[in-house]
This record gives C-alpha cells, sequence and structure tokens, in this order.
C-alpha cells in the first residue's frame, strides 16, 4: 500500500511539473518573454513555464525529446535546424522580432570601439550562440576577428556574456542592443546591420497542442508588440 501511495504521488508531482504552456526561449529574451507571459495570463490564458538559454541548446534539448511546446530562437539558422527535425514548425513559425548587435563595456570605462581591443572581451560561443555566431560575423567583416580572437571569452548565452560586463571580469562585451538596455549598461557602439546576418528571433509551436497555437498568436498581437518594443527589440 505505501508503495503504490509513493508510486501515486511521484505521478502527481510529474503532472504537476507538466502542468501549464512549456515554452523554450532564446536567454536574450528572458525579460521581454517573462512580461509577455504575465499580459497573457492576465488576458486568461494558461500559465507557462519557460526555459531560458541559447537558442543552439534549446534546440539540441527539443531534438532530443525535451517537452517544449514553443520555440523561440535568436536566429534562423537554429530554427531551420529543427524545422528539419520537427514536422509542426514549418507551419506555425513565424518571425517575432529584430535585435542590434552592440559593443559594451563596465561603467566608467574608457574604451573605444575603434577595432583596437585591450583585456578580455565577452561574446556568446561563436559556434553555437548566436549572439555570439553575429559577433564573429561581424567582426570578421570589419578586419578585426584575427587580432580580437585571442581576447574572447566565450559564454554559454549571451546572458552569461552581459553578466561578464556587469561583473567587470571583462573589458568589454558583445551582446545585443537588447540586453545593455535590461542592464542599464552604455552602448560605446552598434555593429553595422550590412556586417553580420539580420538578427530575428523566429517563433514556433512544436506540438499541436492548441495552447501552443493561441500563445503564438497573442505573440503577434499589438498588445505583445508594444511589450517587445518597451524592451528594445525592433519590428521585424
Amino acid at each position: 500500500m505505501k508503495k503504490r501511495l509513493t508510486l501515486l504521488f511521484a505521478v502527481c508531482v510529474a503532472t504537476a511539473a507538466r502542468a501549464g504552456l512549456s515554452v523554450f526561449a532564446a536567454a536574450s529574451t528572458t525579460d521581454a518573454m517573462n512580461d509577455l507571459a504575465a499580459a497573457y495570463r492576465a488576458g486568461g490564458g494558461e500559465s507557462i513555464r519557460f526555459n531560458f538559454a541559447s537558442s543552439g541548446a534549446l534546440a539540441r534539448q527539443i531534438d532530443a525529446g525535451a517537452p517544449a511546446d514553443v520555440f523561440v530562437s535568436a536566429n534562423v539558422k537554429w530554427m531551420d535546424w529543427l524545422e528539419g527535425r520537427v514536422e509542426n514548425i514549418s507551419a506555425t513559425r513565424f518571425n517575432l522580432a529584430a535585435n542590434a548587435l552592440v559593443f559594451i563595456a563596465p561603467p566608467g570605462s574608457d574604451i573605444a570601439f575603434d577595432g583596437s581591443v585591450a583585456g578580455r572581451i565577452a561574446v556568446g560561443d561563436i559556434k553555437s550562440v548566436p549572439a555570439g555566431m553575429y559577433a564573429r560575423e561581424a567582426l570578421e567583416h570589419l578586419g578585426w576577428y584575427s587580432e580580437w580572437k585571442p581576447h574572447l571569452v566565450q559564454a554559454s548565452s549571451v546572458r552569461t556574456a552581459l553578466l561578464y560586463v556587469q561583473r567587470g571580469e571583462v573589458s568589454a562585451g558583445i551582446v545585443y542592443a537588447t540586453d545593455a538596455r535590461a542592464a542599464g549598461l552604455p552602448i560605446l557602439g552598434t555593429f553595422p546591420p550590412e556586417s553580420h546576418s539580420p538578427i530575428i528571433y523566429p517563433a514556433a509551436a512544436v506540438t499541436e497542442k492548441e495552447s501552443a497555437l493561441a500563445f503564438l498568436e497573442f505573440l503577434k498581437s499589438d498588445k505583445a508588440k508594444e511589450i517587445l518594443k518597451r524592451h528594445g527589440f525592433k519590428d521585424v
């Protein structure tokens, strides 16, 4: 009897953990997504459980069977990669927002955005984290990459790179404009849009749940666009 009660309790806990909508979203959307979820809930929508990480890590988790209902990526490449593995994505995918790539430093820094490099520079992993991938493209386009590469401190997500800058553990960082805004850090320079691939955030349903489609429809609403704009995201 005791074993049966223990098993029943475990099943109830697992069921509770799965309650609500599961949204896997790029780390750079953390603040905006939390506000979007609150607005969605206030309008009668269900509760949302978030998993925030780099888009590459999230895409791999979903491909491995992680229980996600919606995926919001910080670049098109990772959504393309997952679309080839999850049937539902192509039918529900749309571009949610856009962003810009900026150069930041801790308060009081005298570092300049002029191609010279001094000290360590925080970036997302240049092979898997979208912000790092964009950063490498931009540095290569400007002819700075070979000189900057030894100074790059690669982080597991753009928010981790941002944290390094906030703590003063690096001399500067390359993040999204929305990250700099969220942290209240000064932007020393913005990388030219033509220096890297367009920073687009595609969103799509990973399951056929009606609630996933309902949340995606909310993300297309004027209310959602207003919240995204407040956090510094741009219209696509």
